[in-house]
């Protein structure tokens, strides 16, 4: 069964839930200036940019992993893994500095993650959606909130850890059902296929 999720994703199009991700809300005048201070990566300074950044100690040692995208210049959307949303809530809250006019709100339930992913994912997605999701204007590690089989308020990432062509896309909770099934519509005639994380672990480790 992993054999062929992996193989749809590798020559076709997936679909799986990680709506597991831990997600937070960073927003507020000093939001941009917060991240760029406790991140070991360079901030993004342009609205829709996407990081991989870590949390360090005083010694240099990572403590947290997270993926921030610059939604506004006083909103940032933070990612982490499922296992750290207590832990990562503190990190990023201890961090705060008292003068800081900086908002951490934990959003993990207000937003289910589809990934769709494989060389025909534009092709489903580009069937639910307005958006222009060619290369020059949706790049790799860029993000925009778009509507999304009649969903508004959809983040669409260009970001997924199996090595294809692929989206996260983070939709409102209560909406998931609809967006879901809109994509296993739209993937039927490319044969899409859902695929779990025993397939995703494989990907990625062949891609590297």
């Amino acid at each position: 069964a992993v054999k062929e999720e992996a193989l749809a994703v590798r020559d076709r199009v997936g679909l799986m839930d990680l709506s597991t991700f831990s997600k937070y809300e960073v927003t507020g005048k000093d939001a941009y200036a917060f991240l760029e201070r406790i991140c070991a990566n360079k901030i993004p300074t342009k609205d829709g940019g996407i990081i991989l950044g870590h949390l360090l100690n005083e010694n240099g040692f990572i403590e947290s992993e997270i993926t921030v995208t610059r939604l506004a210049a006083d909103h940032f959307y933070v990612l982490s893994a499922a296992v750290a949303q207590l832990h990562d809530l503190d990190q990023l809250t201890w961090r705060k500095r008292d003068d800081e006019q900086v908002t951490i709100a934990d959003v993990t339930d207000d937003f289910g993650v589809l990934v769709l992913a494989g060389p025909l994912s534009r092709e489903v997605l580009a069937k639910c959606t307005d958006i222009d999701l060619t290369n020059a204007s949706f790049r790799w590690l860029t993000g925009k909130t778009a509507t999304v089989a009649g969903v508004a308020g959809v983040r669409l990432l260009r970001v997924n850890y199996v090595g294809e062509l692929g989206w996260e896309v983070h939709v409102p909770m209560a909406q998931m059902p609809k967006v879901f099934d809109a994509l296993m519509a739209a993937g039927k005639p490319h044969g899409i296929r859902l695929f779990g994380t025993y397939a995703m672990n494989a990907l990625r480790i062949e891609k590297s």
